[in-house]
């Protein structure tokens, strides 16, 4: 008999878990499938625990609140591979409603498809209004448009094979496994904001010749915190974003002088153009550059040798 285990690691986000999990508890679901929903509780301080336990008292499935010592989301990913009863994994941010679709999509694309992998389109959800200066990249980054490929089904291409949404995806519990789950110096430890465990999971998968289905039943809304819409935030966003980019594909050895000076003059140029706008008067577009020239020197100066990965 198929089951899946849907996984949420979460940090201090207690509210927000709350109202995921409603949203979860009403998934319609295919006769003859087991489900379970781990909440993976990565050290809360908040009453995480408690939101968990109440919610396991009327929902239509087992709910299960583990505690994952070790600091960091990818931790948390890979004790779900651990603690997930099933053989299949639901990968799903505490922040999310979903589609009452979800469960029932995703068989479809690994019976009908043959998928390994299963991503889903993410919508950002705003709870309140966007501010003008978000847009171009600055939106790019937080709403996850990358996930977002139609109303088709479709076996993915190998160059987008690996874009799997960290907050919206499923995979095959063997898969994960023989993949050696997720590399745990990526993606988020604290308020760090280091991205790119699911590309780097995504990679690995692609590189073993699996198949990744995308499917849009799959389909989530995902919260844009007022945090997130600021522009402090946004900057050191699009810098751990040029970091990442840097550890997952950056070459093994540092730039060369002459290749650094050129890289250096790129993003000044990028800054004037930031300057340059912003005394014209176009803020939005003035933004619009400054979050490229953050970018890049994120890239730039993060060394490029990955840290070995750890397993939990």
């Amino acid at each position: 008999m198929p089951g899946i285990s849907l996984i949420i690691p979460t940090y201090n986000r207690a509210e927000f878990l709350k109202e995921t999990l409603q949203s979860i508890a009403e998934l319609n679901c295919m006769p003859g499938v087991d489900w379970e929903v781990l909440v993976i509780d990565n050290n809360c301080t908040d009453h995480t625990a408690e939101i968990a336990t109440e919610a396991a008292k009327t929902f239509p499935c087992d709910v299960r609140h583990i505690v994952e010592y070790e600091q960091g989301l990818c931790f948390g990913r890979n004790r779900g591979i651990v603690e997930a009863k099933y053989e299949h994994l639901g990968y799903l941010d505490d922040d999310i409603r979903v589609a009452p679709s979800w469960l029932v999509s995703y068989f479809e694309a690994v019976n009908d498809y043959g998928a390994d992998a299963v991503a889903g389109p993410v919508f950002p959800m705003f709870n309140q209004p966007k501010p003008p200066f978000v847009v171009g990249r600055a939106l790019d980054m937080i709403s996850s448009s990358y996930s977002r490929k139609g109303e088709e089904i479709q076996v993915l291409p190998e160059r987008t094979a690996h874009e799997l949404p960290g907050c919206n995806f499923g995979v095959r519990k063997a898969v994960a496994e023989s993949l050696d789950g997720f590399d745990n110096s990526l993606d988020r430890i604290g308020s760090g904001l280091l991205a790119g465990g699911d590309f780097d999971f995504g990679l690995r998968l692609v590189a073993a010749g699996h198949r990744t289905v995308f499917h849009p039943g799959c389909g989530i809304e995902h919260l844009i915190i007022p945090e997130k819409l600021t522009k402090p935030y946004l900057r050191r966003r699009a810098y751990g974003l040029g970091a990442t980019i840097r550890l997952m594909w950056g070459n093994e050895s540092q730039f060369p002088l002459r290749k650094q000076v050129r890289h250096y003059a790129g993003v000044c140029r990028l800054g004037m153009s930031a300057v340059t706008y912003r005394l014209l008067g176009k803020g939005s577009e003035s933004f619009d550059r400054e979050i490229e020239t953050l970018q890049a020197l994120g890239y730039i100066v993060t060394s490029p040798r990955r840290h070995p990965k750890e397993r939990s």
